[in-house]
Parts: C-alpha cells; sequence; structure tokens
C-alpha cells in the first residue's frame, strides 16, 4: 500500500507528438480534464515518438497501454476505463492493439506529416 502511494505522489511528466493530428486531439481532451503536467516530444528521438511515455522525476518511465492507464487513472471521468484495460486479458489485447495503432502513427508521422 504505500509503494503505491509514493508512486501516486511523483512528479511525472506525458510526453506526447503534440505534432500528430491525432495524438495531439487525443491529449488536448485529456488536458481539460486533468492536472498532469503534458509536454511535447515531437522533437525528442524515435523512442518517444513511437508511443505515449509518462516519465518519473527518478528517471523511472511508463509507456504505451501502461502509460495510458497511468493518464486515465488521473483523468476525470476516465477511472473506469484505466480499471477496465487493466484486466489481464484486456490489457494482453490492448498492448497487442496499441502495438499496431501506435506503429501506423509513428510511421504515417515520418512520412506525411514531418
Amino acid at each position: 500500500m504505500i509503494i503505491v502511494i509514493i508512486f501516486l505522489m511523483k512528479k511525472s511528466k506525458v510526453l506526447f507528438n503534440e505534432k500528430c493530428s491525432i495524438c495531439n486531439f487525443e491529449i488536448k481532451h485529456y488536458k481539460k480534464r486533468s492536472k498532469l503536467n503534458f509536454e511535447d516530444c515531437s522533437s525528442m528521438n524515435d523512442k518517444y515518438l513511437k508511443k505515449l511515455h509518462v516519465v518519473f522525476e527518478d528517471g523511472e518511465e511508463l509507456s504505451g497501454v501502461d502509460a495510458f492507464i497511468y493518464v486515465w487513472h488521473r483523468t476525470k471521468g476516465y477511472k473506469w476505463l484505466g480499471t477496465f484495460i487493466s484486466l489481464p486479458v484486456i490489457y494482453q489485447i490492448s498492448k497487442l492493439a496499441y502495438f499496431f495503432m501506435a506503429y501506423l502513427l509513428f510511421w504515417r508521422y515520418k512520412y506525411f506529416v514531418k
């Protein structure tokens, strides 16, 4: 229980690609409903462009579905989604679906947006 509380109290920033219209549209919605610190990563290396990242002050990172679960749990009206996606079977399916979606968005950005 103490570990969970410490994890919730750590300062974090959510890295997203502001130049990707799809990513930016979704994050703008979360910005309105949360107090999270969002930061554009469009000028960072490909690691951060390939999927959503949450970076903590101690250097720890979450990425992909885990980063979304983190964001949803801290966004008004989305905690239920974070809880649902965390269910074991749903979580595995979500990771697979996110892998393909993020892959397509990354290459769309690299070749058509940048």
